[in-house]
């Protein structure tokens, strides 16, 4: 049991990768440009010098028909990864909880669980990756 809590606390940390910093995308020189930048969970979007919402860049951008389309893309691909993110957290979560309190586990939608976590890693680093080309490509327009 041991092993399993530990299996499911490492596959847990290692999902967590998927928030690391890095260096936002800043285009020098453009005064319309859009610039991202990596927080704690998430990310940041500024356009001539203020913070907008995601919902504020989404209408920027839909000037830009490919990058209207990327961005499009990119939240749907963010709301299917948040979806089975979601439930695989609480379907880890519910077996650790009856361990915790003493009763008999059901290990197998734990492991169920860590699947769907794991597969919602990768859907949203393509989710990532579409929004900032689609920041790119209206960068490269402005």
């Amino acid at each position: 049991m041991k092993k399993t809590i530990l299996l499911i606390c490492a596959a847990l940390t290692l999902s967590m990768a998927n928030f690391a910093q890095e260096t936002g995308n800043k285009t020098q020189g453009q005064t319309d440009a859009v610039e991202i930048r990596k927080v704690f969970g998430g990310y940041q979007f500024y356009h001539e010098g203020k913070q907008i919402k995601l919902t504020q860049l989404e209408d920027l951008l839909r000037s830009n028909e490919q990058a209207y389309q990327q961005i499009k893309s990119s939240r749907s691909s963010r709301t299917i990864s948040a979806i089975l993110g979601y439930a695989g957290g609480f379907m880890i979560g519910w077996p650790l909880g009856t361990a915790i309190v003493g009763g008999k586990p059901n290990w197998a939608l734990a492991g169920a669980g860590a699947g769907l976590a794991a597969v919602s890693i990768p859907i949203s680093a393509s989710a990532n990756r579409k929004m900032k080309k689609a920041v790119s490509i209206y960068n490269s327009t402005q």
